[in-house]
């Protein structure tokens, strides 16, 4: 439940981008009126510039843990003496 809530906003996206992709944009776009196919084709562009700035805000989001993380040290070697 925890890995949910993390990730809800991602989740949210993708179901919002292919329903609205489903039942919306395909459709405009594949009937034969050519005002709603313009309005299919600018929609279709607002949710690949949405898509777009979603990824961008996590990667912004992702970077900000990697950079709390520790680096690993590499353990010492012993030397041989005799």
């Amino acid at each position: 439940m925890e890995k949910l809530k993390k990730y809800k906003t991602q989740i949210f996206n993708a179901i919002t981008i292919f329903l609205i992709v489903t039942f919306a944009i395909y459709p405009g776009l594949t009937t034969a009126n050519t005002l709603l196919n313009i309005l299919a084709g600018i929609g279709l562009l607002l949710l690949i510039v949405w898509g777009g700035l979603a990824l961008y805000a996590y990667a912004r989001s992702s970077e900000e843990l990697v950079e709390e993380s520790k680096p690993i040290e590499k353990p010492k070697r012993k030397s041989k003496t005799k």
